[in-house]
């Protein structure tokens, strides 16, 4: 039998279908977009743009094998919000856009995380004049013919905000809340990807730990300085700030386990819409690396560090894909981005490459920088590197030679423990005084 023309979805292929391709991290880091939107909204309607606007709006998340829970003060969900598109299956199409400066894909998110988590959700949330309660059952809802939630209306709460308790959670989400190393991963992400955020006063913790920013910076002396350059592409604004953020490998063709710099997670491209990370570190063809004939990363270019950030009112006109952690790389805008980023990443390539003739003299000069938060790089159109001043060509020699003999030309040199490679430097060093130097 033929199947059905517009045969609809069962719950729970949608469930399935929302939930099967999104790692656990980012759902959580979903409805914290949630929780930044709703105070991005109040702030706008106060009209504050000052530089610790967040001040005094919070985010807590609890998790454990047996919960999960976030609650915020970020101004709450209005009840029509919450009947019409927070707990509606499908974006009406009258639905308004997405507030300014926005972060979230405002339901879908909530939902997903909700289905991926566990089976029994409790959710209260207040503005500063109404209130409501949802309680949801996923096994009940997914039995019952009914695709929408009840919603309980109650008076306001003293706090305007939202509060999500997950019960019942599904046995590898369990395994995973129970394990330090998933926490501690959840902590250094949202320091790393609210970074702006939560330097601008907007707090987040985990299991009552606050999370201090992940404070990007760029080294600057009188020879080094970071580019930074901004323009307006149609509506959205463009920012490119790169330069050295630690000090280059010492041996530039190979990362050696000696020589492996802790800070290498944080180099390479970072990707940024509306102040929130969506690619860290990228060292790939995503960004530069590889791209079209461009090097790929090599560990030489190590300490290099670069960021393209994208601001707009109208969030959909971002180079983002829904879920907010990946760059829609055929994206206009994001390709013209791309032709400058490969052009300030060169300078620092090239400059790798330089410092190769005269690596002392690099060293010091490196050395000698001091680090600058991103925030407060200034424009500049080109990076200021040094010129470095070539050393004379070099070569190894190498060679062997009986122990005894070698051992025997160190007394005469004077020293009988001096190394096997100083006696060679020696020697060399006095058949070259006496049968080359004029």
């Amino acid at each position: 039998m033929p199947e059905k023309a517009n045969a609809q979805p069962t719950k729970e292929f949608f469930v399935n279908m929302i939930t099967k391709d999104i790692q656990l991290d980012a759902c959580i880091l979903d409805l914290l977009d949630n929780c930044l939107d709703g105070a991005s909204a109040q702030l706008a309607d106060n009209g504050e743009e000052t530089a610790r606007r967040y001040e005094g709006y919070w985010a807590d998340i609890t998790l454990s094998e047996d919960e999960f829970k976030i609650e915020d003060n970020c101004g709450g969900i209005s009840i029509d919000e919450a009947i019409n598109y927070a707990f509606r299956f499908g974006r009406r199409p009258d639905a308004p856009p997405e507030a300014d400066y926005s972060i979230g894909l405002y339901g879908i998110g909530m939902k997903r995380a909700m289905f991926k988590i566990g089976k029994r959700i409790e959710i209260e949330s207040s503005t500063s004049n109404e209130a409501f309660s949802v309680s949801i059952g996923v096994d009940t809802w997914l039995a019952g013919p009914e695709w929408d939630f009840d919603l309980e209306r109650e008076a306001a709460y003293e706090t305007a905000g939202t509060t999500i308790e997950i019960n019942d959670l599904h046995n590898e989400i369990k395994a995973e809340f129970a394990d330090q190393v998933f926490v501690n991963k959840l902590r250094r992400s949202i320091a790393r990807d609210y970074s702006i955020f939560l330097q601008n006063g907007f707090m987040a913790r985990v299991n009552g730990e606050d999370i201090a920013p992940y404070e990007f910076k760029l080294r600057e002396s009188d020879q080094f300085a970071p580019v930074k350059r901004q323009y307006d592409d149609d509506s959205i604004h463009v920012e490119i700030t790169a330069g050295m953020a630690g000090l280059p490998n010492d041996d530039t063709s190979a990362e050696s386990p000696e020589n492996a710099i802790p800070e290498v997670e944080y180099y390479g491209w970072f990707v940024l819409c509306n102040d929130r990370v969506v690619i860290a570190a990228d060292k790939s063809a995503d960004t530069v690396w590889g791209d079209e004939q461009f090097p790929v990363w090599h560990p030489q270019y190590n300490g290099f560090m670069g960021f393209v950030s994208f601001r707009s009112q109208r969030p959909e006109l971002l180079p983002w894909t829904t879920t907010k952690r990946q760059i829609d790389l055929d994206d206009p805008a994001y390709r013209r981005a791309v032709s400058v980023m490969k052009e300030v990443t060169r300078q620092y390539i090239d400059y790798t490459t330089q410092r190769k003739a005269n690596l002392d003299q690099a060293k010091e000069l490196e050395r000698q920088t001091t680090p600058i938060s991103v925030v407060r790089i200034e424009d500049r159109p080109q990076m200021g590197l040094p010129r470095l001043t070539p050393r004379l060509a070099v070569v190894n020699i190498n060679y062997q030679k009986p122990l005894r003999d070698v051992r025997k030309v160190a007394e005469v040199l004077g020293n009988a423990s001096m190394t096997y490679r100083q006696v060679g430097i020696d020697t060399f060093d006095y058949y070259y005084k006496t049968h080359v130097e004029d």
